[in-house]
């Protein structure tokens, strides 16, 4: 790989064209310059796409796993009179809870 050329924005102006058409050959790659300061290189689009795509099979899976663990089964009519609907919420876990122990 040919190192690569710094040249400052004033004049990347100045040979825009040529610089872009080194870029799409591969094998040129420039960096453009403000005040000595790096601020953007010239790549050629397919060399792009492919450090993209090492990047993203580098990357970790982000697949999260699930913190809910167990089962809740509901026991009884919610709506039926008599219990409040967090009393009956109460007993339906601890049934649920009694169950999931015998199993």
């Amino acid at each position: 790989m040919p190192p690569i050329q710094r040249i400052p924005l004033s004049e990347a102006r100045s040979q825009l064209s040529a610089l872009v058409q080194r870029a799409a050959s591969q094998r040129h790659l420039t960096a453009i310059t403000v005040h000595d300061e790096l601020k953007a290189y010239l790549i050629a689009p397919a060399r792009l796409e492919a450090l993209l795509k090492a990047e993203r099979q580098a990357r970790p899976s982000r697949k999260r796993k699930s913190k809910l663990r167990g089962s809740l089964r509901i026991v009884g009519d919610l709506d039926a009179p008599g219990e409040s609907p967090s009393e009956l919420l109460q007993r339906s876990a601890l049934a649920s809870a009694e169950v999931l122990d015998l199993e």
